[in-house]
């Protein structure tokens, strides 16, 4: 149980009251959530279920969808300005279907259906129906957002601000290979080449992320890159 990093093993991550369990797979996982349920009952403490976090991509889209229906008298309104709806949606529900996107490796059908939720909810904010078949474009630039970044450039932006916290750890943390047994057929992208993919699109080294405040600056800049 637990990652192995050298010559030790890490169960969990602490912060405060937040506590975050590691594992290599489901099994373990479960292991660990009962064993961390049972020590805690000794002590008269309480897992708050409700608040408990999965960072699984599917999950995250299913619990966005929820809140984005919940919501849609609001998205609909005639009366809330499409300013304001857009910041709701970016600063709400973008926070829930983002939640974890720093460690994502997103296969290309979970891209599409981020993609198609982003742009469904677009749609909403415009109050214009699938019905009226209005390109996606324009719908974009009925909402202001053309040419600025999407979700995926969004969540491609946190991975790297993510890359470069953790390169400016102790260097075992990025030396760490999970130990697994490979599996038949062509084997999945790892987080680490979308990273290398998202450095490669915006002429960035490695090295760079040294420098905090210039990283952050320069991992979402891909747009302005590509058009010189």
């Amino acid at each position: 149980m637990g990652i192995p990093i050298q010559n030790t093993y890490v169960y969990s991550l602490s912060f405060a009251d937040d506590q975050v369990l590691l594992a290599q797979d489901h099994d373990d996982m479960e292991y660990m959530a009962r064993k961390l349920k049972e020590e805690c009952e000794k002590w008269g403490l309480v897992i708050n279920l409700e608040k408990t976090k999965y960072a699984e991509i599917k999950h995250r889209i299913s619990q966005t969808r929820k809140v984005i229906n919940a919501l849609n008298s609001v998205w609909w309104h005639k009366n809330i300005t499409k300013n304001r709806k857009l910041y709701i949606y970016q600063t709400i529900i973008w926070s829930i279907l983002l939640y974890g996107a720093e460690v994502w490796q997103i296969p290309t059908r979970e891209i599409n259906t981020i993609l198609s939720t982003d742009m469904d909810m677009l749609r909403r904010l415009a109050r214009k129906s699938r019905m009226e078949r209005i390109k996606n474009e324009h719908v974009k630039e009925i909402m202001g957002v053309k040419g600025k970044l999407d979700i995926i450039d969004i969540i491609k932006k946190k991975r790297l601000q993510w890359y470069g916290h953790v390169k400016r750890m102790p260097k075992l943390i990025m030396d760490w290979i999970p130990r697994e047994r490979r599996k038949r057929g062509r084997p999945r992208k790892v987080w680490m080449e979308g990273v290398q993919a998202a450095m490669t699109t915006r002429k960035l080294e490695p090295d760079q992320c040294r420098n905090r405040e210039e990283w952050h600056l320069v991992s979402g800049r891909w747009r302005q890159l590509l058009k010189n």
